[in-house]
């Protein structure tokens, strides 16, 4: 198996890439996700792997000097002969010899062949999007594909999808890549997050994940997106938690959580749109306050939960919602006990807690799963918002 170095995608993928594999990481534009491909390569190089880096876009010393950049002092291309590169110098003099596209596309296609025969290559590290210009799609990925004469040669493959969708359900069916994973973010600005979604895996057809990660350190460190569940005492959060909360806790979740969940907070998770959430319920009464700025640290949102029938309660709620705006933190309101009498019409609570139009009010009854997950999949449908 190949580490992509990242360990939380390991963990996903069953420790790794196994050899001989096609790999592809689709990036969108705008998306910072160079890191992943040179990672795979960091750690091919440290297994003691022979590599062949084919980056028509940048000459080899650009490419050393952004690598090292990136992954710092843990990228190790100084060994000779472990690494080989053709680079924008090579495509330059191969267009100078080869006067046709076709002749051009051959003379790369025995170039690699070359390399990787003579070397003995494990891994190949391609960026596509040049050739790809160059050639069209096919012919390009052709063209990479020949030095893959050896079913243990492994291929990563780097592009900039510029087509979405369509375009990564073509490399899986037409082109039968082994493990297919796009880099996104979300559209809103707050709170901005870049994610990682393995849209296909050959050897372990379960996984379909998408998992938000932060670069820190040189280092990708992927972690769970966290919505926090908070109102006034006996507003009904920790019922609202349980009827969130959907099976056993996933056995992969370990690496990814960035912090434990004190005692006193109620925890649960939940799957939507391929994110796995956690759910971090805090205590209602003020003498817990200063547990409420750390639990909205890294949060993607909140639900605050008011008793519909209490209207005595507002005014902590009130509180708590200038402790989420100040913030910055998109939050909905979920008026429990909407279902027994006496409870207050959106309108009114509204009005009573002086909330923004803007800011949806879901009257609910908090023991009803079908009525949390309506609040949950709302608020976490407002907040990520794919791409189309």
């Amino acid at each position: 198996m190949i580490s992509t170095g990242v360990a939380g995608l390991d963990e996903l993928l069953g420790k790794g890439i196994p050899r001989g594999s096609r790999v592809l990481f689709s990036l969108e534009p705008g998306v910072d996700g160079q890191l992943f491909m040179i990672t795979s390569l960091s750690c091919s190089l440290k297994k003691g792997l022979s590599c062949l880096v084919i980056h028509p876009n940048a000459t080899v010393d650009a490419f050393r000097n952004d690598a090292v950049a990136r992954c710092g002092a843990r990228l190790d291309m100084e060994k000779t002969g472990q690494v080989i590169f053709l680079d924008a110098i090579d495509r330059e003099r191969i267009q100078k010899s080869a006067k046709t596209p076709e002749a051009q596309a051959r003379e790369w296609q025995a170039r690699i062949r070359k390399i990787c025969s003579e070397n003995k290559v494990d891994v190949i590290f391609a960026y596509l999007d040049l050739l790809n210009e160059d050639f069209g799609l096919t012919k390009a990925l052709q063209i990479l594909e020949a030095g893959k004469s050896d079913e243990k040669t492994t291929l990563f493959i780097e592009h900039l999808n510029l087509e979405g969708k369509k375009l990564i359900d073509r490399f899986i069916r037409e082109f039968h890549f082994d493990l297919v994973m796009a880099v996104r973010s979300s559209d809103r600005p707050v709170p901005h997050f870049t994610y990682f979604t393995i849209v296909h895996s050959s050897w372990k057809a379960s996984v379909s994940r998408s998992v938000p990660f932060i670069v820190s350190e040189s280092r990708i460190v992927p972690y769970i997106p966290k919505i926090v569940v908070t109102g006034p005492a006996q507003s009904g959060k920790s019922t609202f938690v349980a009827s969130a909360t959907e099976g056993s806790r996933p056995k992969d979740r370990t690496s990814q959580e960035r912090e434990p969940v004190p005692e006193v907070m109620d925890y649960g998770w939940l799957r939507w749109r391929d994110f796995d959430i956690s759910l971090h319920g805090t205590p209602g009464q003020g003498e817990f306050d200063p547990l409420i700025p750390p639990a909205l640290k890294h949060a993607m949102g909140v639900v605050l939960i008011i008793d519909s029938t209490k209207p005595d309660t507002f005014p902590r709620a009130r509180h708590l919602i200038g402790m989420i705006s100040k913030r910055k933190i998109p939050f909905i309101v979920a008026a429990n006990k909407s279902d027994l009498a006496g409870s207050m019409a959106a309108a009114e609570i509204r009005k009573e807690l002086d909330l923004n139009k803007a800011i949806p009010i879901y009257p609910i009854a908090a023991t009803r799963p079908d009525d949390v997950h309506k609040v949950l999949e709302a608020l976490v449908d407002y907040i990520t918002q794919y791409s189309a």
